[in-house]
């Protein structure tokens, strides 16, 4: 008795000679992107203790940092004003042009009775070393009375940075502010900057 095999070896031998997809392509390594570095947290220019006990923690992708202000507040009649400087790095990728938008949001408390208007203001960015191109947008908060609740500020920073290398890839942005109650005789007030949440998570990246 004799077997035919032809006829069993033939859909395995046409599977084999499937040619392979033209249009599928090996997907090309994501570029480095800019980091916090979490080493580079600092607080400065305190006035009544502001920035006593301040605190910060980092997203698992090191592109979210939380700045945590337990003491940067002011009330009447006692504490009509306070100011606290924080500084936090990023580290951005050697030989790679990376642009976005820095996001810096403020959020706190704020209760003031008719007639006493609580301000958070000159919230400004000291850069440092500057970026070939940097725009901010830093709205002053004013705070009329009478209000009770929560406020939250947001800062804009667009940048570009071409071409960083090791000596200039680490940039510092600080903001600087100040919290008042006016006026200082007012009954009752208070004001408080409780955290800074910092984002860079939009950014863009190309070989420059």
């Amino acid at each position: 008795m004799k077997f035919q095999l032809t006829a069993l070896l033939l859909p395995i031998t046409g599977v084999l000679a499937t040619p392979v997809d033209a249009s599928v392509s090996a997907r090309q390594p994501a570029l480095p992107r800019a980091k916090f570095n979490t080493t580079g947290f600092s607080t400065a220019d305190s006035r009544f203790g502001g920035c006593d006990g301040a605190s910060v923690t980092y997203s698992e992708d090191n592109e979210v940092a939380t700045v945590l202000l337990p003491n940067y507040f002011v009330t009447l009649p006692t504490r009509p004003a306070s100011t606290c400087h924080v500084s936090v790095i990023v580290s951005f990728p050697q030989g790679i042009c990376t642009s976005g938008t820095f996001i810096g949001r403020a959020s706190g408390l704020v209760n003031v009775p008719a007639g006493v208007t609580a301000t958070y203001t000159g919230r400004n960015y000291a850069i440092s070393p500057s970026l070939s191109t940097v725009s901010e947008t830093s709205p002053d908060g004013r705070f009329p009375g009478p209000r009770n609740g929560i406020y939250v500020l947001e800062d804009r920073i667009v940048y570009t940075l071409n071409r960083p290398d090791a000596n200039n890839r680490n940039i510092t942005f600080g903001p600087q502010g100040e919290l008042q109650l006016q006026p200082t005789n007012g009954p009752s007030g208070l004001l408080s900057n409780q955290q800074i949440i910092f984002d860079i998570r939009n950014q863009s990246q190309r070989v420059c």
